[in-house]
């Protein structure tokens, strides 16, 4: 039995580790920290409507499944949402306004901006990781350097900003892996190799138990 608690803890022993240490890592940071809301400044989401009214969205919308009308950096647009995808549409004029392009996505950046720190770099990922939410799929990545130092994933079809990644992020969604032991995708929580070293681990107590009450029963407990 003692070998049998050695292997164990000499395999298991590793996970178990990693498991307290990125245990402890998710208790710094409140999940807002970590999704960095404390760099988003707030954002009017207000509505007025102009004099002459807006454009109707029936000849826009043709063929969608959806049509929201929201506020945009100081304006009214539709968001028409089809099976291909989406486009957004200003709603006084019916000027189609996306993909955004830099000039946009950095303003839609910048009116998100709550942090200390200058907008530094824009680029157009076209296939982006899965950190901006929408892997795979076309993405601006903004980045802010200075005091607060932030990528803000910013969609080039609805004009929203989907993601605020930080350090902080990143090593949370590192630990996250390690912890669940899906190290790529980090997203399945009940994989084979989590249920095996769990179970693993509670054999291991199991034995290390077996061996204490042996050592008592037999007065071998202190030598």
């Amino acid at each position: 039995m003692r070998q049998i608690h050695n292997v164990l803890a000499l395999v298991v022993g590793t996970q178990i580790l990693l498991w307290m240490v990125s245990g402890l890592y998710f208790t710094l940071y409140p999940i807002e920290t970590v999704r960095g809301a404390h760099l988003r400044a707030p954002v009017e989401q207000v509505l007025n409507v102009p004099p002459g009214g807006w454009v109707p969205p029936g000849s826009l919308a043709e063929g969608a499944r959806d049509v929201t009308l929201k506020p945009w950096l100081g304006r009214a647009v539709y968001v028409v949402e089809r099976g291909t995808g989406a486009r957004m549409f200003d709603a006084v004029t019916g000027e189609q306004l996306s993909p955004l392009g830099e000039a946009s996505a950095r303003a839609v950046a910048q009116a998100n901006w709550g942090g200390q720190g200058t907008l530094a770099s824009a680029e157009l990922v076209d296939a982006a990781p899965s950190e901006s939410g929408r892997e795979g799929e076309p993405m601006w990545r903004i980045e802010f350097e200075g005091k607060d130092t932030a990528t803000f994933w910013v969609t080039p079809d609805t004009g929203e900003v989907r993601a605020v990644r930080t350090g902080v992020w990143r090593l949370f969604d590192l630990m996250w892996g390690l912890h669940i032991m899906d190290w790529s995708a980090r997203v399945t929580i009940a994989s084979w190799w989590m249920k095996a070293f769990a179970f693993g681990g509670l054999m291991m107590s199991l034995a290390g138990a077996w061996l204490l009450v042996r050592r008592v029963s037999m007065g071998t407990l202190l030598r």
